[in-house]
């Protein structure tokens, strides 16, 4: 049965397919999923409103076979920012931990914080902090977060052992607070936390889980 329906999401990935139609990732509250955007190479159009890491309105048409055609496309927001390279590479590996993540179960509490990530990586003076704070949080979010339970100081197989990335003592109490305190009262300790160490704990941790994460080497973790 043909049917469609009004989504709203964050575009995290374009890919080019054949006869100039576009293959778009993105992460809704509702989920991740995949969409094909018929003639969406074309300079004019839909493809404009659909950038990396614009919010958009969406239309799907889905007959319940193969992946579903993106058919309208309303821009609600971009995050000006995360043109600077470093700031748009951060961003990546974000999106495609979220997009990792957000199955339809997670979703609803990973998408938030991937957005506050966003906002956070594009204003910033220090992107690495709110990029380490959010993805600790999705990681939460998507149903991995790690066993901090132990003395021990280091990260390895999501619980604090004998082995792994060496966080010390800031790190694992900024590791805490991002796990268990409001942002806003976890920022003290990331200020003063190793957050390359941190970023390093994730992406060990995340692959655990997940697999490798491509974006993960462009950042030169």
């Amino acid at each position: 049965m043909e049917r469609y329906r009004l989504e709203e999401g964050i575009v995290v990935g374009r890919k080019p397919l054949p006869q100039g139609d576009l293959l778009l990732r993105l992460v809704t509250p509702r989920g991740s999923l995949e969409a094909v955007v018929r003639k969406g190479q074309r300079p004019t159009g839909r493809t404009g409103r659909l950038s990396l890491f614009h919010h958009v309105r969406f239309q799907l048409y889905d007959k319940g076979e193969g992946l579903p055609t993106l058919t309208q496309a309303e821009l609600l927001g971009r995050l000006h920012g995360l043109e600077a390279p470093r700031r748009f590479l951060l961003a990546a590996f974000l999106a495609e931990l979220a997009y990792r993540l957000a199955s339809p179960e997670a979703a609803p509490r990973v998408y938030p914080v991937f957005v506050s990530g966003l906002r956070g990586i594009a204003k910033h003076e220090n992107p690495l902090l709110p990029l380490v704070w959010a993805g600790w949080r999705v990681v939460k979010a998507g149903g991995i977060a790690p066993n901090l339970l132990g003395p021990g100081l280091r990260l390895r197989e999501g619980r604090l052992g004998e082995e792994g990335v060496y966080l010390g003592e800031k790190g694992v109490e900024a590791l805490r607070a991002i796990l268990h305190l409001p942002g806003s009262e976890a920022l003290p300790y990331l200020e003063e936390a190793p957050l390359e160490r941190l970023l390093q704990a994730l992406k060990v941790h995340a692959e655990e889980a997940l697999g490798p994460l491509r974006s993960a080497e462009a950042i030169g973790i």
